[in-house]
């Protein structure tokens, strides 16, 4: 390793996945990488992973947390030492080199804030889903995973997911940690829109591979409608934040089109459409963030506020 990165692993009800995620980490580790494992509720025997055999820091959060928040929480325990955070999905296979690869991606680029592998799906037989739907930013990228050509080191696009995303620590201090109002889904994005706007790129790093299952916390029929809530959710939360200094004309724009096509796609119930009851409970949880959606300026004293009320200032190198 060129820099020392600590990688975030949030564990919730992970049986299943934690003994591979964090073998295939480990097998390709070098010096200078530290696991922060975080025990955010229902993963079994967590002392049986063998973690003794590399630096590890478990956490246990003081109570059942959302994404965002339970990486968060990681990140005022453990500080802000490494030159670099990588925050990692529970359900995930490393292929050998990938975090080497993107920390070279970063030293190399200096004006590049957050890096991500190729992802591919957990059986690697396919891409990752949400990574193809990034990955249409960018032509080179998109012609580089088509036709399995020579990839690059490094290639831009607006986002990024956090299932296996590497962030410089310096520009995390600058922009601040996720944003717990997202609880979780679409919270990666809206860090990178963060790290964006403060002048850093954002990419992909064409050297390295992890292999991403996606959804390994939706178990149940009554999980996945809660999902799709948070999905919906925070999707008109982050179009909010996309739409600058014109929020408003957004918004209204969301509620008198796109709001109403999606219901009506609900009663006739047509393919990838979402029940017309989870879509009415998704937007009722933005009644109370009304505030924060339309105005810019609500929005970041309420996120100021919680930046103070955390303390957030890391420990620096």
């Amino acid at each position: 390793m060129r820099q020392s990165v600590d990688v975030i692993v949030v564990g919730y009800h992970g049986e299943r996945w934690l003994r591979e995620c964090l073998s295939t980490l480990r097998d390709p580790m070098g010096g200078g990488c530290r696991v922060v494992l975080v025990d955010n509720g229902g993963n079994g025997d967590i002392a049986s992973l063998r973690l003794d055999e590399e630096p590890t820091i478990v956490l246990e959060t003081p109570r059942q947390m959302g994404f965002a928040e339970a990486n968060n929480f990681a990140l005022q325990q453990v500080g802000l030492e490494a030159g670099a955070v990588c925050f990692l999905n529970q359900d995930t296979r490393s292929q050998p080199g990938w975090l080497e690869a993107c920390l070279e991606c970063l030293e190399r680029y200096p004006g590049v804030g957050a890096v991500s592998p190729l992802l591919r799906n957990y059986d690697d037989t396919d891409w990752d889903p949400a990574f193809l739907t990034c990955s249409r930013e960018s032509h080179r990228l998109t012609n580089a995973i088509s036709r399995w050509t020579k990839r690059d080191d490094f290639y831009e696009v607006p986002r990024v997911t956090a299932a296996a995303m590497v962030v410089r620590s310096d520009v995390l201090r600058e922009v601040g940690p996720f944003d717990p109002l997202f609880g979780s889904y679409y919270e990666d994005y809206d860090l990178c829109l963060r790290i964006c706007r403060a002048g850093y790129r954002v990419g992909v790093c064409g050297r390295g591979t992890v292999c991403h299952y996606s959804g390994s916390s939706t178990t149940t029929k009554e999980a996945e409608r809660k999902r799709m809530r948070q999905v919906i959710r925070n999707r008109v939360i982050l179009r909010c934040r996309e739409a600058g200094g014109h929020r408003l004309r957004s918004i209204l724009s969301y509620f008198a089109t796109s709001f109403p096509r999606n219901l009506a796609r609900g009663i006739r119930q047509t393919t990838s459409s979402q029940p017309v009851s989870v879509q009415l409970a998704a937007h009722l949880g933005l009644l109370a963030h009304f505030p924060r959606l339309i105005s810019a300026r609500a929005d970041q004293r309420a996120w100021s506020a919680y930046l103070n009320r955390i303390g957030w200032h890391p420990k620096c190198d």
